[in-house]
């Protein structure tokens, strides 16, 4: 007998419920809606609009009872990290969440690092610096005295406060909570200390719930806390076999470049190289690092459209490979590509700026962030090894970005590694993988990616690397440029 489960997969550019259906040995994925995701500047401030993403998933979860025969095991969500959302002691939201590239936190990681040093943030969370972390948006908001953060009863992070809308019940997931940057990941609690150094509140956190572990009903159907935080249910799709050395890279508007541990890895190399121990499902740490991922490419889709250029991502890649090879090198990294706005003059900006002859055509300026992507990846995947002290002679890309066969040949040519693509739909996988643990349906991890495997073995690419001698020159070369 089939068992329906529902998984809602929010992503920083785009939403969607998923349908997946498990016979007892594969499972098979049906999409019930998608929708738009993406931030709403209102007088000066970047927000989410949570309001249209809650009406679209309860239109996506009666879709998907309604294809199900009403059959649903369970249901359970997961988000891009970092943002949360302010409850008033009735249990009400207090304002629309604010985006996470909002301009709130400029200047906020050195501020901090003024008043408590940057090792001691290092050293209570393991956590990368960026300045979207959550620790610097509520530093933001103490410095500033701001009403809401001062009135509110409680901080739910986002898909604690989907979870919450849906059952009525608070919890924080430790896999979200960890991308925080005041979640311990040694000590698996908050790192109260920091907070209290900071002056930030320490009294409006909700208890921890973790990934496998049912958190309540919506509609008299069980929701399922699983890894919420998008990267989490990612990295537990990667369809890895027993033993096998591997780096993980979970590609979409970020890039998250990486491997799973049994237990974090913070030191002073970790931190020199900004690497990040996020909290991974069933006891697992995902140490990696937060990468610019294809943003910038979205966001030059975005202004060509609105140019009357409307490229599919087809056009896109056929328009790169007109281009000479590595002529230009950018760090998509770089703080002057963060914020959404006009790509094609930032990449021109940023080269002059670093002494560069700039991009012309189309086909140049996206083979120019094509290529910067894939020689980051190299960069990455080099301290990657270093510090985990494993050799990984494979990356496996999953997620929206592995159907970039360009680009996924250009991270086999600049790593000098195989890469295996697939499976696209890694988070909602992820999620539903984990749904079946709790529910029952697989008793490990293990057993729920060898049902991954059997499932979307028709997804899977290989890419050999090619001109290797080119590349390594290149990577040489974008490491003058770009460090």
């Amino acid at each position: 007998m089939s068992r329906n489960f529902v998984a809602v997969d929010l992503g920083a550019s785009s939403g969607r419920t998923i349908l997946g259906t498990f016979d007892g040995e594969k499972l098979t994925l049906k999409e019930t809606n998608r929708f738009w995701n993406g931030p709403t500047e209102i007088n000066g401030t970047l927000y989410w609009d949570l309001i249209h993403l809650f009406r679209n998933i309860q239109e996506g979860i009666a879709a998907a009872r309604k294809d199900s025969g009403d059959k649903i095991v369970s249901i359970a969500a997961d988000t891009w990290g970092v943002d949360f959302g302010l409850i008033d002691s009735q249990g009400k939201l207090l304002g629309n969440p604010v985006h996470y590239r909002d301009s709130r936190t400029d200047g906020m990681l050195q501020k901090v690092f003024d008043a408590v040093g940057k090792e001691n943030v290092f050293n209570a969370s393991g956590i990368q610096f960026m300045q979207l972390n959550t620790l610097y948006q509520l530093y933001a908001l103490a410095q500033a005295d701001d009403v809401q953060y001062l009135t509110a009863d409680k901080l739910l992070f986002l898909p604690d406060l989907l979870n919450y809308w849906l059952t009525g019940k608070m919890a924080a997931n430790r896999t979200f909570a960890s991308t925080s940057q005041f979640y311990n990941p040694v000590t698996k609690d908050w790192a109260i200390d920091l907070l209290k150094k900071l002056n930030i509140r320490t009294d409006f956190f909700a208890p921890f719930a973790d990934a496998g572990t049912v958190l309540g009903e919506y509609n008299g159907t069980p929701v399922v806390n699983v890894g919420s935080h998008d990267t989490a249910s990612a990295f537990a799709a990667v369809p890895v076999t027993e033993g096998e050395q591997c780096a993980f890279l979970s590609s979409g508007t970020w890039s998250l470049l990486g491997t799973e541990l049994t237990a974090p890895v913070i030191n002073t190399e970790t931190l020199a190289e900004n690497f990040t121990n996020e909290v991974g499902v069933c006891d697992t740490i995902r140490f990696l690092k937060n990468l610019s991922g294809l943003w910038i490419i979205q966001e030059l889709r975005r202004v060509w459209a609105e140019q009357g250029h409307s490229y599919a991502w087809k056009d896109m890649d056929d328009l790169a490979g007109t281009a000479v090879p590595l002529q230009f090198f950018i760090n998509p990294g770089d703080d002057i590509f963060l914020p959404p706005g006009d790509m094609v003059k930032r990449m021109r900006d940023y080269c002059v700026r670093t002494g560069q002859k700039s991009p012309e055509s189309h086909g140049e300026i996206i083979r120019a962030a094509y290529e910067g992507l894939a020689l980051l990846y190299a960069d990455t995947y080099d301290a990657l090894e270093k510090l985990s002290g494993q050799k990984l002679n494979t990356l496996r890309i999953v997620g929206g970005g592995s159907k970039n066969f360009a680009l996924n040949q250009f991270a086999a040519n600049a790593t000098g590694r195989t890469v295996i693509s697939g499976p696209v739909e890694a988070t909602a996988i992820g999620n539903i993988i984990m749904q079946m643990l709790a529910m029952g349906d697989i008793k490990t991890l293990a057993e729920g990616r060898t049902v991954i495997r059997n499932s979307f073995a028709s997804e899977a690419r290989t890419f050999k690397p090619q001109n290797r001698e080119q590349w390594q020159n290149a990577l040489n070369v974008w490491r003058q440029f770009c460090k």
